[in-house]
């Protein structure tokens, strides 16, 4: 027969065990890269100033310190196309956390720039 002292000890571990398996998914997502949890914009730049980007569509966006721009060392330039990375800041602005500059989309078919 299992003991009294035997079975609490049994309950405990199988406790903890289920917690364990419970906080996983919310250890994993501690150490992913925040793109998975934070909004993403596409589009093209139309505008870029210093702190400030505007895209074809979608909301007015600021860089702050620390937004990263890939290709390192890259100036944005009108006409590229990018994603943006971030998330909304308090005073309803697009806050880019980093910006990736992407291949133009393919063209439509049948659609071919002169």
């Amino acid at each position: 027969m299992i003991g009294v002292k035997q079975m609490s000890m049994r309950s405990l571990v199988l406790a903890a065990s289920a917690c364990a398996v419970l906080a996983m998914p919310a250890l994993a997502g501690a150490t992913d890269d925040y793109r998975a949890v934070e909004q993403r914009l596409v589009g093209r730049v139309i505008s870029f100033e210093p702190w400030r980007l505007q895209l074809d569509r979608g909301p007015r966006i600021v860089l702050h310190r620390g937004t990263v721009i890939h290709p390192t060392g890259l100036s944005l330039q009108n006409g590229m196309f990018v994603r943006v990375f971030g998330h909304i800041a308090s005073d309803g602005a697009f806050s880019a956390d980093e910006i990736d500059v992407t291949p133009p989309p393919p063209a439509a078919w049948g659609w071919h720039p002169n």
